[in-house]
């Protein structure tokens, strides 16, 4: 029994050149393992082509099977066997007759201590029991890799999904209609709210430790779905045969499917987990998935993944110690293939740790060092263990795409950057950014692109919302911050020359049609201005008359010199009303700037666009002053000495409304809703607080529409 546990331990790690034959081929090249051929070693089907006991072995051996069976093996032993003086140069026959007049039996061949120099005659029963065996382990290979194409084409599925959602919405809809009823209820229910209440891009915080944050409950929805599916996959029939009972018992059976069921669904993964990794400019535009959902999407993949790894090393060391006991199991384990499939699983392991939320938020810089260096270490670790196994191609599959695109972002990069010169400006806590590519790339409101600081860190890039384009210059606003935008404004603060290396790449990330609105609500909050005011300017230059709301909020008012002419171009057009909140020093600025005779705090009802009072407006109707008329500097808006920068009251129209209090988002969006028009947009960038809010106020008030239809979208980074 000790000598059919050695061989189901060699047969379950043979070398799967045969992975493609037939069951028949596979049972006669496993069984015979067992035996000592002279000129033959075992686990090498090549090495013993030359040996003419393990030819004629093999063909008393696929005499068992039928006719087809038994032609299709030996035409594949001839194929492999091409070696001269060789037995499998001769006809099956011909091998078959000579083996048949010399051989020993099974028992007398296992209990010789030397090597033969005859062949094996095997029993049918014992043909009959290896043969059940490996048909068995073919179909549990063939179901489990049915199974993990089902899981990698799940996600194929969603985006089929929503790419066919998008068309219908792009060709359906040129012009908006109401919404039914059936579309009002899966967007109240499904596709806007949050998980659990209303956050989502607040965190969760435990101990005052942000811990994670809540996913919208379509995407909750989608992943749950995905975790069920690998569940149901996992403890699916394993195929596991009482006719194969006297050469491995059941448990033994069971534990060695399910490890390598849970090996190929893992393996599998690899493809959408590399998918959702890469930036997908052309999936994300077809999806209309945020970037938020592909690193949800990627993060969950990447779990289960770990999940299906961990069961697989589980259950390949429980049959190991089963079947073979303590000392085969450290001579298969200790194998070269096996150890770098223990560093894989370790690295993988310790990527799900690093990439908690909280080190994510804390330590950006450190966890993506750290990500990226265990993920060298377990591509490297897969790829070695799964050298030795035909079911390797999935991994190829999934490099091959990252590594296209990863190519085409540096063709990105290269194509536009061969100067990598940008001109930057500082301002009091804010740095603009200037960058004209050599090739100007397509750009849509509301994108973004990473910029590569080359003086800081050529390999990390970070994302940035476009303000505004100007004679293919594409103007960006780093608000300073910890890490690379600190030491960017620094740098900008400390040299004259006004210049920085940057590499852009881009553009990436999803543009709304806002200007098929009859109205539209554009919600800031701090530098979430970037990306509103690009929707804007897009908005003044289609010039269609919408009725467009501009609601901006920031703590202190001298944040305004950091989109100064672009608000100054917004707010020259009658359709477009221009609200900016300041919510920090608010009673004293207003006193310090303006003359008022009596000010008054809003209170909470009175915060909405109609009927809110307006405490400061500027007049800048003095036609003689030309600079009204001129581009301003960056640095010519705004000083941090100053609580407003000598040209900052002539630069900013009377058009633009300020408010010194905190605004009410629920109000706001509910005034906007009770316009009169058939269509309304809303759209928030900003902190997570004030986005989270904006979303909850649109699902509240959706039973409220008579019909209109309401759309909300928002920009953030997950």
């Amino acid at each position: 029994m000790r000598e059919h546990r050695k061989l189901i331990v060699i047969s379950a790690f043979l070398v799967p050149a045969i992975a493609a034959s037939s069951i028949c081929e596979r049972t006669c090249t496993a069984y015979l393992q067992q035996f000592k051929l002279d000129g033959c070693v075992p686990g090498s089907k090549t090495v013993c082509c030359s040996s003419l006991p393990y030819t004629g072995s093999y063909t008393l051996c696929i005499a068992h099977c039928s006719a087809k069976e038994r032609l299709a093996a030996w035409k594949s032993f001839r194929q492999t066997c091409k070696l001269p003086n060789c037995g499998s140069n001769a006809s099956y026959d011909d091998v078959y007759i000579a083996a048949l007049d010399s051989n020993v039996s099974e028992q007398e061949a296992l209990t010789r201590d030397d090597s033969l120099d005859t062949a094996v005659n095997t029993s049918w029963e014992k043909f009959s029991a290896w043969y059940a065996y490996q048909d068995a382990k073919a179909r549990n290979s063939r179901s489990s890799k049915i199974f993990g194409a089902i899981l990698a084409s799940y996600w194929a599925l969603l985006m089929a999904i929503s790419c066919c959602s998008k068309l219908y919405y792009r060709i359906c809809h040129s012009r908006l209609a109401n919404r039914g009823r059936l579309s009002a209820i899966i967007q109240k229910h499904v596709i806007l709210p949050a998980l659990f209440g209303y956050r989502h891009l607040q965190p969760v915080l435990i101990c005052g430790i942000p811990l994670t944050t809540f996913p919208l409950r379509w995407q909750a929805y989608s992943c749950a779905l995905f975790v069920v599916l690998n569940l149901i996959f996992l403890l699916a029939e394993f195929n596991v045969t009482e006719a194969a009972s006297s050469v491995i018992d059941e448990t033994s059976q069971a534990a060695l499917y399910a490890a390598n069921r849970s090996g190929i669904m893992a393996v599998t993964l690899m493809v959408p987990l590399l998918q959702f990794a890469g930036r997908n400019s052309l999936l994300t535009r077809m999806t209309g998935w945020s970037n938020d959902s592909y690193k949800l999407f990627h993060r969950w993949t990447a779990r289960i993944l770990v999940l299906d790894s961990i069961i697989h090393t589980i259950a390949i060391s429980a049959y190991l110690m089963y079947s073979g006991g303590q000392s085969e199991y450290r001579a298969v384990i200790l194998h070269r293939t096996n150890v770098f499939g223990i560093v894989a699983v370790v690295a993988s392991c310790m990527i799900l740790i690093q990439a908690l939320y909280v080190f994510q938020q804390s330590w950006y810089e450190i966890f993506l060092a750290l990500h990226l260096g265990f993920a060298i270490i377990f591509f490297v670790g897969l790829w070695q263990h799964l050298s030795g196994y035909t079911f390797v191609y999935p991994l190829y599959v999934a490099i091959a795409i990252y590594a296209v695109d990863r190519l085409l972002r540096l063709l990105r990069v290269l194509s536009g950057n061969l100067t990598g010169s940008a001109e930057i400006h500082a301002n009091a806590d804010a740095t603009q950014i200037i960058i004209k590519p050599l090739i100007p790339f397509n750009y849509r409101p509301g994108q973004y692109a990473c910029l590569y600081i080359l003086r800081f860190n050529f390999w990390q890039s970070n994302p940035f919302s476009v303000a505004e384009t100007r004679d293919n210059q594409y103007i960006f606003i780093a608000k300073r911050r910890r890490g690379v935008t600190a030491r960017l404004h620094g740098y900008a603060v400390d040299r004259d020359t006004h210049r920085a290396r940057i590499w852009l790449e881009g553009p990436y990330g999803i543009s709304h049609p806002l200007e098929r609105y009859e109205s539209v609500l554009l919600l800031a909050g701090g530098i979430g201005i970037t990306t509103v005011i690009s929707y804007a300017l897009h908005l003044k230059r289609e010039g269609r008359q919408q009725q467009v709301a501009l609601v901006w909020a920031i703590r202190e008012k001298e944040s305004v010199s950091w989109i100064a002419s672009q608000l100054r171009k917004v707010a020259e057009n009658d359709f477009i009303e221009v609200h900016v909140f300041v919510t920090s020093g608010a009673m004293e600025a207003a006193r310090d700037k303006l003359d008022i005779v009596q000010f008054e705090e809003a209170p909470d009802d009175k915060s909405t666009l109609s009927d809110c009072r307006t405490i400061f407006e500027m007049d800048c109707d003095d036609d003689n002053d030309d600079r009204l008329y001129k581009e301003p500097l960056f640095d010519d808006c705004g000083d941090s000495s100053s609580e407003s920068g000598p040209l900052f009251d002539k630069f900013i129209p009377s058009t633009v409304h300020f408010h010194y209090y905190r605004p009410r988002i629920s109000s706001i969006i509910r005034d906007s809703i009770s316009h009169e028009s058939n269509s309304l947009a809303v759209f928030a960038c900003g902190p997570a607080r004030m986005v989270d809010e904006a979303r909850s106020a649109v699902i509240a008030n959706l039973d409220e529409t008579g019909g209109k239809r309401i759309d909300y979208f928002e920009d953030a980074f997950g």
